[in-house]
């Protein structure tokens, strides 16, 4: 009893295996009809499923070869009924034109074939001594896959539309790879677009390194428009690759120049950090003459001259950053940080002044240096520096009520 079971589990098996290879002969009879509906192709895609997972034939090229070819089918039938005003499902014609493509890749895969002579003996090359193999399929899965690259661009723009940015990514990838396979048949121009256009795409997923690393290939084809360098700083800030920044940045201004202050501002932040202070200052000359009204550049200049010269230089820029930018809490403490070191200074300096000569030269500095850091407080008012800078003026000039409420603060 247990003997004939196991010859019927077996049989089962083997009948199983049988069908499935009936149905891919079947189906791709099926998808050669000139009157196929979508639901029909749709029919045939899903009696093939099976097939493709089965152990007798998801090894075989043909499966995948048929199952390319339903996917094409399909995507042909879309495109016939869109022609003649029917309305289409949009983003599932683009992923049947993805999905043949993913099915064909597979295909050329497992399309080897062992050559052999008269008497079914696999013939030899001589020169590798290993058995010589030839193709079914490849050649017919080639021209069909190039036949269709504009419609992989096109599905692209498509998809993206719809807002499937995974879709669009993967329909514009296909087209560069068909375009690059088959050299020289797509300008770099046009691929280079298509990379940014992809990077976008996987910027709008939160891919950042993947779209930072698009907008990098999209530029070194070419495709050098402002926005593949806006766009890849937006991604690089996201991933804080400061040396990422620093190099597009570097890129961008060769091309830009001071057109847009951004990129030359963080060339001078880097040279900054980099205490390259003379670097530093031969930029911001630049960014100063191309927008004098930056307040922001004269503060930086501020700074840069001051790691040079000392303050006392420096005061000028400070006060027209303050001029310019009257809510600038840095320079305000800029401004205010040299009234008060010149306080303290000749106090220092001058331990015995009589309590007149304390009052004639020490106080009104103190009192010069009071309402910037007042305001640089109101502003900022966590910044320790100024609120004990202002608590010491504020002492020293005998302010008592203001000291008290600065306290409770």
């Amino acid at each position: 009893m247990k003997r004939t079971i196991i010859f019927f589990i077996i049989g089962v098996l083997a009948m199983s295996a049988g069908a499935q290879q009936r149905v891919v002969a079947e189906v791709k009879k099926t998808i050669d009809g000139m009157t196929l509906t979508i639901d029909n192709i749709k029919a045939a895609a899903n009696k093939l499923k099976p097939a493709l997972t089965n152990d007798e034939t998801k090894d075989r090229a043909e499966t995948w070869y048929v199952a390319g070819r339903v996917q094409y089918r399909l995507y042909e039938k879309y495109v016939s009924n869109r022609a003649i005003g029917k309305k289409v499902d949009v983003k599932a014609m683009g992923h049947a034109l993805i999905d043949g493509y993913d099915h064909y890749q597979k295909a050329l895969k497992l399309d080897t074939i062992v050559d052999t002579d008269r008497n079914g003996r696999p013939k030899v090359d001589r020169k590798t001594m290993r058995a010589k193999v030839k193709t079914k399929y490849s050649q017919d899965i080639m021209g069909r896959l190039n036949a269709k690259m504009s419609d992989y661009n096109k599905a692209g723009g498509e998809l993206y539309n719809l807002k499937d940015w995974d879709g669009a990514y993967k329909a514009w990838d296909i087209f560069c790879r068909l375009a690059v396979r088959q050299g020289g048949v797509v300008p770099d121009s046009i691929l280079g677009q298509t990379r940014y256009f992809q990077g976008i795409a996987q910027w709008q997923q939160n891919e950042y390194r993947l779209a930072a690393d698009l907008f990098a290939t999209a530029r070194a084809l070419g495709y050098k428009k402002k926005e593949a360098y806006d766009y890849a700083l937006v991604c690089l800030s996201a991933l804080y690759d400061d040396a990422g920044i620093v190099q597009t940045a570097a890129e961008a201004y060769e091309n830009f120049g001071t057109q847009d202050l951004q990129y030359i501002r963080i060339l001078i932040n880097n040279d900054i950090n980099k205490k390259d202070f003379a670097q530093a200052n031969d930029l911001l000359d630049q960014a100063i003459e191309a927008n004098g009204n930056d307040a922001e550049l004269h503060n930086l200049k501020g700074l840069v001259v001051e790691q040079q010269q000392g303050l006392e230089t420096a005061l000028p820029h400070f006060k027209r950053c303050v001029e310019l930018a009257p809510d600038n809490a840095q320079a305000l403490f800029n401004v205010g940080r040299y009234y008060y070191n010149q306080a303290m200074s000749v106090a220092e300096t001058h331990p015995n002044l009589s309590r007149k000569e304390f009052r004639k030269q020490v106080i009104p500095l103190y009192r010069e240096a009071m309402p910037y850091m007042e305001r640089a407080h109101e502003l900022d008012p966590n910044n320790d520096d100024v609120t004990n800078a202002l608590r010491n003026i504020y002492y020293k000039l005998g302010e008592g009520r203001k000291l008290e409420a600065l306290d409770r603060k």
